[in-house]
């Protein structure tokens, strides 16, 4: 982790955060979440000389996915979010008059107690549906990426297609309150909180 560097993206209509995770040495990289327009991140990528590996998607729904149609790199998502990505009603784009489709396929599925190996690190995956039904959080080091399941003082929506409200809240209590509180999370929208800050304050886990 110590060479490891963050960029934070908020892209399109929805402020969707995107984030890339790079070796300021090694010029190594990946994506988590692929929001559009994508041309800042292509203009931060090229400037950097980066290599991006890959892009690791924390669900499927359209304000997360719809820049795989513009950037060339492979992605890995759940087994559970493919048929989302693949049908605009599911994956919410209908609801914004768009139709988002995505009919690339992933290089890989994401998978609990699957690590995925970036350079010298691990990245581990948590399944936590609730969100979505393939909705996971992925954590390198101290940095989780919470996609739309955790926010600051806040929880991902429910009353989507495929949601459930006591899915999310086991998935949060039993999947990410349990880790260190030190733990920094990097949420789908808005701002970076902490495992603490969450168990502390948060209005919906009490």
């Amino acid at each position: 982790m110590n060479n490891l560097s963050l960029k934070i993206f908020a892209l399109g209509e929805l402020y969707t955060n995107s984030y890339i995770v790079y070796d300021s040495q090694k010029k190594n990289g990946f994506i988590v979440d692929a929001p559009s327009p994508s041309w800042e991140m292509v203009d931060f990528i090229n400037k950097e000389k980066l290599n991006i590996e890959f892009i690791a998607l924390t669900h499927g729904h359209f304000d997360h996915i719809s820049a795989l149609s513009e950037l060339p790199f492979p992605f890995y998502v759940h087994k559970d979010d493919v048929k989302l990505m693949k049908n605009s009603d599911l994956n919410g784009s209908t609801f914004f008059n768009e139709a988002v489709k995505i009919e690339r396929e992933p290089v890989s599925l994401l998978e609990e107690n699957k690590p995925i190996v970036f350079d010298d690190s691990k990245i581990e995956i948590f399944h936590t549906p609730g969100h979505t039904p393939g909705s996971v959080c992925i954590k390198i080091g101290k940095w989780l990426f919470s996609g739309d399941t955790l926010f600051f003082g806040s929880i991902g929506r429910t009353d989507v297609p495929l949601g459930s409200y006591e899915a999310l809240i086991k998935s949060i209590k039993s999947k990410l309150l349990v880790l260190p509180k030190d733990i920094i999370i990097y949420p789908g929208h808005g701002e970076s909180s902490t495992i603490a800050e969450e168990i502390v304050s948060n209005p919906f886990l009490k």
